[in-house]
């Protein structure tokens, strides 16, 4: 867990505060505090936060209410209440409004530090085994970090990569399958194919070459692609 996490801490309480932002810091994140809900609201204007350390009891804006409105505007933000309020009812009301972590004072950073750790174990599982290019083969797009549109040629390209054994097809079989000629100027054809949609692969988030040239060969995938 070495890349760093943006995090807010609102606290009226400024020796709790800074605590914090000092315990968090020595774990190599990037944190920023606040003092009441107009603070909050001026540094997520500023800062894109990852996550937001919430106290309940601050001056201006109950935090219930602060959990609810970050919710619905950041969707992905980790929201970490920590009160002094402990019953069954706060608990509850704190989950609601859209917290993700209920923490009770007094509570050392630790616990925080843990809890930090642990959402962001279970995020970095959920990308490795979320795929990471969608292929929608009826409206000839690539999905990723942008949607892409796919030529005729490149569509049935793609799906026989994704469908042939271990992801790998000889030229000759998708020189036949795009109706060219199996000569010199069909397998130039072909490789006028393959490489705008490797480009297409790349501008949709692969960080390298999708798809290898096996010398003499054909082709093969070597990114996960998944049809949809």
């Amino acid at each position: 867990m070495d890349a760093s996490l943006e995090i807010l801490i609102v606290e009226d309480h400024d020796n709790l505060r800074e605590m914090l932002k000092s315990h968090l810091s020595q774990h190599g994140h990037l944190v920023r505090g606040a003092a009441d809900a107009a603070g909050l609201d001026e540094q997520m204007a500023r800062h894109s936060f990852d996550v937001v350390v919430l106290d309940l009891n601050l001056p201006d804006e109950d935090g219930l209410s602060i959990a609810k409105r970050l919710r619905g505007i950041y969707p992905q933000l980790y929201i970490i209440m920590m009160t002094a309020r402990n019953a069954s009812a706060d608990r509850i009301a704190g989950y609601e409004s859209g917290a993700d972590v209920y923490i009770t004072k007094p509570s050392s950073g630790e616990e925080l530090v843990a809890a930090i750790n642990s959402w962001r174990r279970r995020k970095t599982s959920a990308q490795a085994i979320e795929p990471k290019i969608q292929f929608h083969v009826q409206s000839r797009e690539l999905v990723g970090t942008k949607r892409v549109s796919l030529g005729s040629a490149e569509t049935i390209i793609l799906q026989c990569l994704c469908l042939a054994p271990n992801l790998r097809i000889e030229y000759y079989r998708l020189i036949e399958l795009l109706d060219l000629e199996v000569d010199a100027k069909g397998k130039a054809t072909l490789e006028v194919h393959m490489a705008r949609l490797r480009k297409k692969l790349l501008q949709v988030g692969c960080l390298k070459p999708a798809i290898k040239a096996i010398r003499k060969e054909g082709y093969q995938l070597v990114e996960t692609v998944v049809i949809i």
